[in-house]
C-alpha cells in the first residue's frame, strides 16, 4: 500500500447492514468481508451519535441543509479515524438495531443500500432468549420469551412503517437462503453494492478466523461450517413458544415464511 492517504469517503461508499437480532447479520458481514474492496465496521455507535447530533427524530423533516451536512461530515469523520489507512471501495456500516434508524439513514444518506437480513421470527426470538450474553439496553428483552416477542413486534413494527413511507434503498437476504445456498443468496446482494462478485466472498470460515475477537454472541459460530440445524428449530419447541406465536407467527407470514 502506497503512503498517500485514502481518499475521503463519500455519501455513495456507504450501506448499511441490519436485522434483528439472532437474525443472521454477523454471517453476511463475514461473508461480505471476503471482498477485497468491501470494509465492514463491526456494531459500532456511529450512526446513533450521527442520530444525537441531529436531534430528536420528529424534527428530521425541518433540518436544514447546512446541519445535515454537518452531521454527515460527523459521521464520515468516525469512519476515517477508524479506518486511516485501510482502503475500500465501500464501507458497511453493520449494527442490527439500526434497522430503527432507517428514518435517519434515509435523511443523512438518501438512496443509500440497507441489507435487511430476514430470518423466521420464531427462531430469532427463540435463539436470542437461548443465548447466554451480558445484559445490556438492547439485549435485555431476551431475558424472557413475552419480552423477547414483544420486543420483535416494536422493532419491526418501526422498520415496516419506515418502509412504507420511505423512499428506502432496501436489499434483503433471508438467513435461510443464505445457509442453503451461500452464492446465490449473495450475488443480487454484492451487485446492489455495486461490488464485482468475487469468489473469495465464499470463503467465510478463513475470513471468520482472520477477523479477530467478535464481541457479540455468534463470536464462536461464524467459524463454524454452515449448517441448516438451526432453521426452524422453533418447531421443537413450539409448546414452549405457544403464548408468544400469536404475536410473532403473523410477522413470519408477512416476511415471506410458511409456518
Amino acid at each position: 500500500m502506497s503512503g498517500q492517504p485514502a481518499p475521503a469517503l463519500t455519501a455513495g461508499a456507504i450501506a448499511f447492514l441490519v436485522g434483528f437480532p439472532r437474525s443472521g447479520t454477523t454471517l453476511v458481514d463475514t461473508f461480505l468481508l471476503g471482498h477485497p474492496q468491501c470494509l465492514v465496521l463491526e456494531e459500532l455507535p456511529l450512526l446513533s451519535n450521527a442520530a444525537e447530533a441531529l436531534g430528536p427524530i420528529e424534527d428530521l423533516p425541518s433540518v436544514g441543509a447546512e446541519r445535515l451536512a454537518a452531521v454527515r461530515d460527523l459521521y464520515f469523520g468516525q469512519i476515517e479515524a477508524l479506518t486511516r489507512g485501510r482502503e475500500a471501495k465501500l464501507v458497511v456500516d453493520k449494527f442490527p438495531l439500526n434497522l430503527i434508524a432507517a428514518p435517519v439513514i434515509h435523511c443523512l444518506f438518501p438512496g443509500a443500500p440497507i441489507i435487511f437480513v430476514k430470518r423466521h421470527p420464531c427462531d430469532a426470538v427463540l435463539s436470542g432468549f437461548m443465548q447466554s450474553f451480558e445484559p445490556n439496553v438492547g439485549m435485555a428483552s431476551f431475558l424472557d420469551l413475552p419480552d423477547a416477542a414483544e420486543f420483535y413486534d416494536r422493532v419491526m413494527g418501526v422498520w415496516e412503517a419506515a418502509r412504507e413511507t420511505l423512499d428506502l434503498n432496501v436489499h434483503t437476504i433471508a438467513y435461510e437462503d443464505l445457509i442453503a445456498d451461500p452464492e446465490t443468496a449473495l450475488r443480487p446482494v454484492v451487485a446492489a453494492l455495486g461490488l464485482p462478485w468475487d469468489n473469495r466472498l465464499l470463503d467465510h470460515s478463513s475470513t471468520a478466523k482472520g477477523r479477530g475477537t467478535l464481541l457479540n454472541t455468534s463470536y464462536n459460530q461464524v467459524t463454524e461450517p454452515l449448517s441448516a440445524a438451526a432453521s426452524g428449530r422453533w418447531r421443537r419447541y413450539e409448546k414452549q413458544l405457544e403464548p408468544v406465536l400469536p404475536v410473532l407467527l403473523p410477522w413470519a407470514e408477512r416476511l415471506g415464511y410458511r409456518e
